[in-house]
């Protein structure tokens, strides 16, 4: 119990949580204009393989991270493509995308990098303390001793509730979630704003796959890598009630969920099997979602095509 409020343990979860946001606010802007993308999972491991692979052909971290970010654009918008132009279903295509991308991946992974991914140091991406700020006890250890990716999302988080909440921009997002056919009947391009979110979301959500490999994982791939974060991300974001604010709050529940599990592992890994810790923030996340899914209300129009 001690170990819960000693400043390593919140600093560690912080960490855990950054790919999950990063994630989550790019799927709380899809579902809130209306998409509802189970192909996150997908796209955050296609972050994480571009991430790898752009890392090691070029021989630069940062040229990596920015690769993944551009794949999931890319692949973002073409999500929009088959769901919003082509008003395919959500869930079938969802489906579908996740399992393709596993498999392109991992198939990749062994066609292009036989003897394995040389990822070069990932130091760029490591923890810096902050002047200052990381000398104020326990405060300073927790938020100003992190990685440049969780010091944009200090950023990044109220940058997001205050387009979503106090621009035209987040208006017309909410908007087109809440009521697609009275939103172009009023004259705004619904198909063209859920496909703008979509590229954002894609972008946000390789840029997530990106830390989870060469910051969380210290730059190796494999297959898989994600291992159901996708979901936990759509959990997430029913928890929150689609706020940029409490997915924030959430994500940092969750990533103390699976530091939580890290000290039970030492603590009682003798005598529980393994499988039962890692359970914990997947257990955590269906609890979330069964009890908070039935006080939210969710954009009229999530996960409805628009079919005027």
């Amino acid at each position: 119990m001690h170990n819960l409020v000693e400043s390593f343990f919140w600093a560690s979860a912080i960490a855990l949580a950054a790919p999950i946001l990063l994630a989550a606010l790019g799927e709380t802007f899809a579902q809130r204009a209306g998409v509802f993308t189970i192909g996150i999972e997908g796209l955050m491991l296609s972050g994480a393989f571009g991430a790898a692979a752009v890392a090691s052909w070029s021989g630069d971290v940062i040229v990596g991270f920015a690769g993944a970010a551009l794949a999931g654009a890319v692949l973002g918008a073409l999500y929009g493509v088959a769901v919003v132009l082509f008003r395919a279903d959500q869930v079938v295509v969802g489906i579908g995308f996740n399992l393709i991308v596993l498999g392109a991946t991992s198939m990749l992974r062994r066609g292009l990098f036989p003897t394995g991914m040389e990822v070069p140091s990932t130091s760029a991406l490591d923890r810096h303390e902050l002047p200052l700020l990381g000398d104020l006890p326990w405060i300073g250890e927790v938020l100003f001793d992190q990685s440049p990716i969780v010091y944009a999302l200090y950023v990044l988080t109220p940058f997001g509730v205050f387009l979503l909440f106090r621009t035209r921009v987040g208006l017309l997002v909410r908007a087109v979630g809440d009521g697609a056919l009275a939103s172009s009947a009023a004259g705004i391009r619904v198909p063209r704003i859920r496909m703008w979110v979509m590229v954002v979301n894609g972008t946000l959500a390789g840029a997530a796959g990106a830390t989870l490999v060469l910051v969380n994982a210290g730059g190796v791939f494999v297959d898989n890598l994600v291992d159901g974060r996708g979901y936990l991300v759509l959990a997430l974001t029913m928890f929150a009630r689609w706020h940029p604010g409490w997915v924030a709050l959430g994500a940092v529940l969750f990533g103390a969920a699976d530091a939580l599990q890290f000290i039970a592992q030492a603590t009682f890994g003798g005598h529980v099997p393994t499988a039962v810790f890692l359970m914990a923030p997947y257990l955590l996340a269906l609890a979330a979602w069964v009890v908070m899914g039935k006080r939210s209300r969710a954009p009229s129009d999530l996960g409805v095509p628009l079919l005027a």
